[in-house]
């Protein structure tokens, strides 16, 4: 009997929609904005595994086949690939559609690497208030 092949899940990690706030000096969302957006993403999925704050390490294969625009609704996917107690490895996908409409564009594909985050904080952070 022949154990059959499972196919990972996506996960809808994040829904955004580019703001006025959100474009540069030439009207456009910049690329930044999206890489940015997908490292807040593509954290979503390890922090549940480590159940604590992580770090990205590692970013390959990525793909940027669009940029968003003013008001559309951005929509970030991951799906788990490897992992264990050390690292996370999952593939993301940004998508754009515009409000009302049915369908949408990839925008962005990647690989991320996250491994757990050491978060250390001074003893006296902030100085008088405590």
């Amino acid at each position: 009997m022949s154990k059959k092949l499972e196919i990972p899940n996506w996960h809808t990690v994040l829904k955004t929609i580019t703001m006025p706030a959100d474009i540069d000096a030439s009207g456009h969302v910049p690329t930044g904005w999206l890489l940015a957006k997908m490292d807040l993403a593509g954290a979503v999925l390890p922090g549940q595994h480590f159940r604590g704050p992580v770090q990205l390490i590692g970013l390959s294969g990525i793909s940027i086949s669009g940029r968003p625009r003013l008001g559309q609704c951005i929509t970030f996917r991951c799906r788990w690939i490897a992992g264990d107690t050390a690292h996370a490895l999952l593939d993301i996908e940004a998508c754009s559609e515009d409000r009302g409409q049915i369908g949408e564009e990839k925008l962005l594909g990647a690989q991320l690497r996250y491994v757990p985050a050491v978060v250390e904080v001074p003893d006296n952070i902030f100085p008088g208030s405590f």
